[in-house]
């Protein structure tokens, strides 16, 4: 009976003011709900696993069902301690950057850098030793996770066969000291390996480059690409770094390295579609 009086209540302020207030008998025509209080909190609705999400659909290429009477609905995931929006289409994590829970995507940082040191009279020359290692552990506060499986023990490895979203970036750290004017090209190479007894073969390049004139003192530089790929069962993923300088004059002495940060070095795949 106190509910009832209590809904009658609100739904008569409301017809009178077009907003009903809760906590506080300030009311304003810019909003409709209003909830004001210094200790206490609003629960909105929640699950304890995705699966619980409405419209969830395990059928479904992205496990929900399109609905869009749901869109901007909101839930909060007790699983991996965040909320979800809802877009006509999907849920979508409120913390994304290829998300803290898509069970469909993976983000990988490094657990190991390289170091690319440069000497240049003219046209430089880089020794790029190597490719970083994207096995860092997964971080959840660094939004880093592999629902897709691929770490293996040294290798990124596609396990599913299927199309994938594959972006990468990588940070460079370091420069140039020396009477050098001219440019720096920041390279980074996708490469694949379809089956352990084939070559490295390159999907994408991306290139950034960095003005040069004495000491080159811009910070970090970031390269990086999203690139559309049919991937089969078995493949390995690569990300190879290289650098070129071109100087107009003099010569110069660098040292190049590798960002390991999450933010600005990381390889994310997105199963598209599985085969």
């Amino acid at each position: 009976m106190k509910k009832i009086v209590l809904i009658g209540v609100l739904l008569f302020q409301y017809g009178l003011n077009a907003q009903v207030a809760i906590g506080d008998n300030i009311i304003s025509n810019k909003n409709i709900l209003k909830v004001k209080d210094g200790t206490k909190g609003v629960i909105l609705p929640y699950s304890n696993a995705y699966t619980g999400f409405p419209k969830y659909d395990a059928a479904s290429t992205d496990l929900f069902s399109d609905y869009p009477n749901l869109v901007g609905g909101l839930i909060y995931n007790k699983t991996d301690d965040q909320y979800y929006k809802y877009d006509g289409f999907a849920w979508n994590p409120a913390r994304q950057i290829q998300g803290i829970f898509q069970s469909k995507g993976s983000r990988l940082g490094i657990s190991s850098g390289i170091s690319i040191p440069c000497i240049a009279f003219g046209l430089g020359i880089c020794l790029s030793l190597g490719a970083p290692v994207y096995l860092a552990p997964d971080d959840k506060s660094q939004v880093l996770v592999d629902n897709l499986l691929l770490k293996n023990a040294s290798t990124v490895t596609i396990k599913q066969k299927g199309m994938y979203d594959i972006a990468a970036a990588l940070g460079f750290t370091g420069g140039s000291v020396g009477a050098q004017l001219g440019v720096t090209e920041f390279k980074l190479t996708l490469q694949v390996k379809y089956t352990p007894a084939s070559a490295w073969e390159t999907i994408v390049t991306k290139t950034n480059y960095s003005l040069v004139f004495i000491i080159d003192t811009q910070g970090s530089k970031t390269s990086s690409f999203s690139q559309t790929v049919s991937l089969p069962a078995g493949a390995e993923l690569r990300v190879v770094p290289t650098i070129t300088t071109i100087g107009g004059s003099g010569g110069s002495l660098s040292a190049y390295g590798t960002d390991t940060s999450s933010i600005n070095s990381y390889i994310g795949a997105r199963l598209i579609k599985a085969y």
